[in-house]
């Protein structure tokens, strides 16, 4: 905060006086960008602005030419204010004959921090009764105070109890251009907008010639920012009031220089503006503005939806910049499906463009699935908001060799298992935007080599629900599960692509896959069920999903009948990879105690008791899960008083059963096959299985009887081992690493869905 010991005149500024712009939260640093590229010296940054030199002709310049900053300032005094005498005593030092005339106008703006002055208003109160009082006490006559354009506009800053006294060069925020008289719903605001447009790199972009679109533009303030930048037109120009006009202090000569300097600069865009939307009304307001700006030469707008295609203004152009503010969902709808649809649009027409989007941070934006990153974080409306930018992926692609095909089968990504499987480009040559039709020869012929394979096998081991292929070619990169009941049902998991894969080709080789599999597998269309496996948290992936009808099935595994469902789930109720696993139990549970924790539908429990369990318990949290855990048990006339399901948070199930147990009455078989985390609100602590597998397997070990075995497994392919409880000889067990044993054949493609170990009490 600048220090005046007395108070700054107009007569005392000079090129070395420290003025201060302000701008919304989170834009200081391209603020900063902007003022020293406008040649303003001195410019630091400072709270929520900037500070600079330069006296008037500075603060003129960010008047007229700043596109991001909402005031400028210039300090005249400060000092104490710790209460409302000694606030009204400083601003009675100033000279105020000197800055506005006994028959002007003015109006105070008063903003308190950490103060003992806590009232805005009452502050702004006590600044125009000290300013008036002076002048009746000089003259007897006083200035009368308007709100909107006074002549002279007071800026009081008070922080800790000191107060910075200013005159506000801007008279009001700088944002309204004076173009914008026409607006929508959720209107965007014009230096916010520009801040936008700097941030993902317009100001060079249009130097270089390339195309800017905002597809969904509303009342157009994107696309008339961009605009004036490609013309060169000062942001101020349009504006029919600033705070300095009427003060005293004013150099209407200097104004007048800076104004036809302005002028001259303007130039025809080299580049092209072009925008649409659905709403014929937003593109009225839209139309409307851009004639205000005097821009109606340099942006070509158009009534069309994003799903439509691309405006014909920009015809077939490879690469340019697309810009949009999609709606929030605060007070536009925008749910899911609107941004799953939005990045299904956008990759289809604009591959191989850069992209921006600015949206609220609370917006389901990652639906999208697009590759893109935050650039800025800034608030808008009192919403909290992120600009995200990245390259839409290109669509068109050349065929590879089958060596290269081969390789990237067999690459490994830790960040994303199926990464190396969408790393290829695209096999087809295609129109800009239009995806080609998709070819899915390749994929048919190796899903029915698989079904061949896999056939005696099948019915060697008499299994009724398998996975006969999960992404084998990197172009369809998919699991399929095949489940045989009194009908057949088909499990299409798409596996979610990394952001570098273009979005509308993705789902337009889904929507081939989807069409071939009634055909190949001689079933009706509705018997093929289409799941999306994406990141999930906590334990989303065993949530609800949206269904319009419930569809179960009864298959056997082991002579045993499980319940599956097709529609409700992310999973249908049977891990198809752990039938390793229950294979072991139904063949060596005989008489035997088992417990199942984290029993999901308790099919591990249906295993054991189908190969004669003498009893068991079975131990999740989900009260759905349990439900439908005891109709598993008993379909296979399990008694409840022998086979008993908890619904109980393992870990503290764990705790309480430790707690007196007997010999006679510890298990013989324990499964522990926890989640990789988990964060639900059911839950008293998180859980983490890297972090907290050797505590939940000490607690195993106090339920095991001796001569028992724990089956420790885990889905988290970046899973390490405890090392010391590998090494551990004082807990008498042995570890048996069954990693490779617990893949069965149809997810030998697949080795890392699991991991699995053996723990033996000696």
């Amino acid at each position: 905060m600048s220090n005046f010991s007395t108070p700054l005149s107009s007569a005392l500024i000079t090129e070395n006086t420290e003025l201060y712009a302000t701008c919304g939260t989170g834009l200081e640093r391209l603020l900063v960008e902007e003022f020293k590229a406008l040649g303003i010296e001195g410019v630091q940054s400072a709270g929520a602005g900037v500070r600079f030199l330069g006296g008037l002709k500075a603060g003129y310049t960010a008047c007229l030419w700043s596109r991001i900053a909402n005031r400028v300032i210039l300090p005249i005094h400060s000092g104490p204010a710790a209460t409302p005498e000694e606030l009204y005593s400083l601003v009675q030092e100033i000279s105020w004959a000197d800055h506005v005339d006994v028959d002007g106008t003015l109006a105070v703006d008063f903003y308190t921090a950490k103060s003992a002055i806590t009232h805005s208003q009452y502050g702004a109160l006590k600044v125009k009764d000290a300013v008036v009082d002076q002048f009746r006490e000089t003259t007897g006559r006083r200035p009368n105070v308007e709100r909107d354009t006074p002549d002279l506009r007071i800026n009081v800053y008070l922080f800790r109890d000191k107060a910075r006294i200013a005159i506000d060069l801007s008279g009001s925020s700088l944002h309204r251009r004076g173009y914008r008289d026409a607006q929508g719903l959720a209107p965007l605001k014009e230096n916010l907008a520009a801040a936008l447009l700097y941030a993902c790199g317009w100001p060079q972009a249009l130097e270089e010639g390339k195309t800017l679109v905002d597809p969904m533009c509303g009342s157009g303030t994107l696309l008339i920012e961009a605009a004036m930048m490609a013309c060169r037109i000062a942001p101020g120009i349009h504006r029919d009031y600033f705070g300095f006009e009427g003060w005293k202090g004013h150099d209407e000569a200097l104004w007048n220089n800076l104004l036809e300097e302005a002028l001259d600069q303007r130039r025809d865009s080299p580049a092209l503006v072009a925008g649409a939307d659905q709403d014929a009304l937003a593109v009225d307001n839209c139309q409307h503005n851009i004639m205000q700006a005097d821009l109606q030469d340099a942006i070509v707008v158009e009534r069309l939806a994003l799903s439509a295609g691309r405006p014909a203004s920009i015809g077939n152009i490879g690469e340019g910049l697309l810009i949009t503010n999609p709606p929030y969902g605060e007070r536009l709808a925008a749910d899911k499906a609107f941004y799953s649809s939005l990045g299904t649009d956008i990759s289809r027409f604009y591959a191989g463009w850069q992209c921006a989007l600015f949206t609220a941070t609370a917006a389901p934006y990652a639906r999208a699935r697009l590759p893109l990153s935050q650039t800025l974080l800034v608030r808008n409306g009192g919403i909290d908001c992120v600009l995200l930018t990245g390259d839409i992926p290109s669509s068109g692609i050349q065929r590879k060799s089958t060596a290269e095909s081969a390789a990237i089968e067999d690459e490994k990504d830790e960040a994303h298992p199926q990464a190396a499987l969408y790393r290829g480009k695209q096999e087809f040559d295609e129109k800009p935007g239009e995806p080609a039709g998709i070819d899915a020869t390749a994929f048919v012929n190796r899903l029915n080599k698989n079904r061949k394979a896999l056939k005696g096998w099948i019915r060697q081991n008499e299994i009724t629900a398998y996975r006969v292929y999960d992404a084998d070619l990197p172009e369809f990169a998919v699991a399929i599960d095949i489940y045989q009941s009194d009908t057949t049902h088909c499990v299409v998991q798409e596996y979610q692509a990394p952001a570098t894969v273009n979005r509308a080709m993705a789902e337009a080789r889904l929507d081939a896959i989807m069409k071939a599999m009634p055909d190949i597998l001689n079933i009706d269309a509705a018997q093929v069920h289409l799941k999306v496996r994406e990141v999930q948290s906590g334990l989303q992936q065993y949530e609800k999903q949206k269904a319009s009808q419930s569809l179960t099935a009864t298959v056997t595994e082991f002579g045993a009948p499980l319940e599956v469902n097709f529609t409700d789930y992310l999973d249908t109720g049977l891990f198809l990879d752990h039938r390793p696993v229950r294979r072991y139990l139904f063949k060596n549970s005989k008489g035997k105690r088992f417990l199942n924790l984290f029993a999901y539908t308790a099919s591990a429990t249906v295993a054991a008791v189908a190969g004669g369990a003498a009893s068991s318990v079975s131990v999740d949290t989900s009260n759905r899960y349990c439900q439908w855990a005891m109709r598993n048990l008993d379909r296979n006339n399990a008694a409840q008083q022998k086979h008993e399901v908890v619904r109980q948070d393992v870990l503290a199930w764990l705790d309480g059963a430790a707690i007196g147990i007997r010999d006679e009455s510890k298990f013989d078989l324990i499964l522990l096959d926890p989640p990789t985390f988990s964060n639900s609100s059911a839950l008293d602590d998180d859980w983490n299985v890297q972090r907290d597998h050797v505590k939940a397997i000490d607690a195993c070990l106090k339920l095991l009887a001796p001569g028992g075995t724990l089956i420790f497994s885990n889905n988290f392919r970046r899973f390490k081992m405890d090392a010391a409880l590998l090494e551990d000889t004082t807990r008498g067990i042995r570890v048996e690493d069954k990693n490779r044993w617990s893949i069965d054949r149809d997810f030998q493609r697949n080795a890392r869905i699991h991991q699995c170990w053996f723990i033996h009490k000696e």
